[in-house]
């Protein structure tokens, strides 16, 4: 809560200042003025929850600041300070509501008394407040759900639309949307802002709200007919402005039942972008039809994949030109999406070293990072780099014999586990320790602890350039028991520290020419 202190006697208030333990009662923040006049300008940019004032005061008494101090903020309550206490005063006073007074000279007890009163009616206040918002709110959103939902009746609908205070004469036109905010979840808050700021004229209401399964806001205008047009080109300003934004759109419908079609023709809109990343504003193409893929796409790929690696690049990109020809809508790039995972989980299965190429440490980041593209394009793009990993692992493959591919496979899979060894190994591949080492040095030359220990470092240095992870993380994700062993091991390979290597290799990209 904020306080303002206003008295001309500086010794009172600062006394007040500094002898009153105000955040005790809550009180954060606490402002002075010398006199009314100067205190009625603190306040208009201020706006205390409490004010403590005294009544006699040069150019403004106390009386009259108040009386327009409570124009400006309402449900401030005031506590005032005199040594007169004069019967017009205490008149005026009662009429201004006043929580308390207090004689001078001043003592503690009295101010922390009266801070009592003041602040228990400032917390009743706020709560009853709140409350009266969030009824408000949650009547708003009620409305705002029943009218997503089918089945819900014309009748029901009303019902709600009244009991938040809205007025429709049956001859208003409804329009449902969808906005995305790319990079991130869509803020309840600030959607409503915008959408209220660039809207509330010209419509009976404006309601939106975050959709629990998306990152995505859903937004419902109540408008007179011949507003539509300027909606629909407010619309498309807002995209303009703001670019990082991406709005479908419904079509106008005539009822409050309506609105339930209008939001699935704008959810088919909205994903009908995952094609058109480019485009911010979506409408429903009405001349597309409904196409279905084959559902043994899968069994397509698993063909393909085992008969020639090689050629999934080729295969996955006529796949994707199929989809973006057709167009589908509903769910069409979910499928995508969902095959993608598949199809890239198939492959790290197989080749778990590719997961390198994707700058990832772990298989389950990759497929979050899979999940959350929002067009063709960086779906495309994430499960090129794993097909770029892929393909090094099918070169490396042919270096090597069988066994050792198997072992450095196991290697990759179980790099972040700091007991990874040589005995680790012969276990798992029932093989001497000797044995083990000879082969490796045959075939990598390299002995098998000197190979782990190269991985390493090696993921340990794409970490430092392609993250932002701390040391600490880094030396986890690569086996070591902790960051100081990490940094010293580091240290002697690299002849730096990691934080010097990583701030090298910064200012190398800053320095290279970008095309």
């Amino acid at each position: 809560m904020k306080l303002l202190i206003v008295d001309d006697d500086i010794y009172t208030r600062e006394g007040l200042a500094e002898t009153i333990p105000w955040n005790l009662y809550g009180i954060d923040d606490v402002m002075q003025a010398e006199n009314g006049k100067e205190a009625l300008h603190t306040v208009s940019w201020y706006l205390p929850d409490l004010i403590i004032t005294d009544i006699r005061m040069p150019q403004k008494n106390g009386i009259d600041f108040c009386r327009e101090a409570i124009r400006l903020v309402p449900d401030c309550k005031i506590i005032f300070i005199t040594g007169y206490m004069q019967t017009e005063y205490l008149k005026d006073a009662i009429d201004l509501s006043a929580v308390a007074f207090i004689e001078k000279p001043i003592q503690p007890e009295a101010v922390m008394e009266a801070l009592e009163k003041a602040v228990g009616k400032i917390q009743k206040h706020q709560e009853h407040t709140q409350l009266r918002k969030e009824n408000e709110a949650y009547r708003k959103n009620r409305f705002l759900q029943a009218m997503l939902q089918k089945g819900v009746t014309e009748e029901q609908l009303e019902e709600l639309c009244r009991n938040c205070g809205f007025f429709c004469t049956r001859q208003e036109r409804y329009l449902c949307i969808r906005i995305w905010e790319q990079g991130s979840a869509m803020d309840d808050a600030q959607c409503d802002l915008y959408l209220q700021q660039y809207f509330a004229e010209g419509t009976e209401f404006v309601l939106s709200t975050r959709l629990p399964d998306a990152e995505q806001c859903v937004a419902v205008f109540a408008c007179e007919e011949k507003r539509q047009s300027e909606i629909l080109r407010k619309l498309r300003m807002f995209v303009s402005k703001y670019t990082e934004y991406t709005v479908a759109v419904g079509d106008f419908v005539d009822s409050l039942s309506g609105v339930y079609n209008s939001s699935r023709l704008a959810q088919i809109a909205m994903e009908r972008g995952y094609f058109e990343p480019e485009v911010h504003y979506l409408e429903v193409d009405r001349l597309v039809q409904r196409k279905y893929i084959d559902p043994g796409i899968y069994q397509v790929f698993l063909q393909v994949y085992k008969e020639n690696p090689w050629r999934i690049r080729e295969w996955y990109q006529a796949l994707l030109q199929q989809f973006a020809t057709k167009k589908q809508a509903m769910t069409e790039g979910a499928q995508i999406i969902a095959l993608t995972r598949t199809f890239a989980s198939q492959i790290l299965n197989d080749y778990p070293e590719s997961l390198t190429a994707v700058g990832e440490s772990d298989v389950e980041t990759y497929m979050r990072q899979l999940e959350r593209t929002s067009n063709i394009r960086e779906t495309e793009q994430q499960f090129d780099l794993l097909l770029n990993g892929m393909e090094r692992c099918l070169v490396e493959q042919n270096r090597y014999s069988r066994l050792v591919s198997d072992i450095r496979t196991f290697c990759i899979r179980n790099l972040s586990d700091n007991t990874l060894g040589g005995q680790m190994i012969s276990d798992r591949f029932h093989l001497s320790v000797t044995y083990l080492n000879q082969l490796f040095k045959q075939e990598l030359s390299v002995t098998i602890k000197q190979y782990i220990s190269e991985m390493r470092m090696e993921r340990a240095r794409e970490l430092l350039t392609q993250t932002y992870d701390t040391v600490d993380e880094i030396a986890a994700k690569c086996g070591y028991s902790n960051g100081n062993y990490f940094a010293k091991a580091f240290r002697e390979n690299q002849h730096m520290s990691p934080t010097d290597y990583r701030k090298q290799m910064e200012k190398r990209y800053e320095k290279e020419p970008r095309t």
